[in-house]
């Protein structure tokens, strides 16, 4: 139950382009937590946004950026990833952001940030899902 949350520059990239961003994205974090990529289930439980920061509100050092970097921020249960998994995310949500936006000169293009909610502290639908309901739910066979 994955949720991946994408804030960029306002107008840095086509509707195509957020679309295929966000699907691959998708994909990556379902990979990493063990799903199925095809998997219907899997597929109906990664939830995403695209934001889009206004022209002139983002700084680095004090200094405004006229190109700021992307964040991919995704929040997975506590337990869905390993340093292993978690390592290996990165660099893939680092291939995706460097295909589709391109590299900057001299300075990053995007931060990922990883975050975990504690096992117990993921609900919906009026109950607590623990990390074995959300693999159930994905179709995932726990290691």
């Amino acid at each position: 139950m994955p949720r991946i949350q994408v804030t960029a520059p306002q107008g840095a990239l086509s509707k195509q382009d957020q679309d295929a961003m966000i699907s691959r994205l998708s994909n990556a974090v379902l990979k990493s937590e063990g799903a199925q990529i095809e998997d219907p289930a899997a597929q109906s439980l990664v939830w995403a946004d695209y934001d889009e920061r206004p022209a002139g509100s983002s700084y680095v050092g004090g200094k405004n950026l006229d190109k700021p970097p992307f964040i991919v921020s995704v929040t997975t249960p506590q337990g869905a990833l390993n340093d292993g998994t978690r390592a290996e995310l990165v660099a893939e949500i680092g291939a995706i952001v460097d295909d589709i936006v391109g590299a900057y000169d001299d300075r990053l293009n995007h931060w990922v940030m990883l975050y975990e909610v504690t096992d117990g502290g993921w609900g919906g639908a009026s109950q607590v899902f623990r990390l074995g309901d959300i693999q159930n739910a994905m179709n995932i066979k726990a290691a």
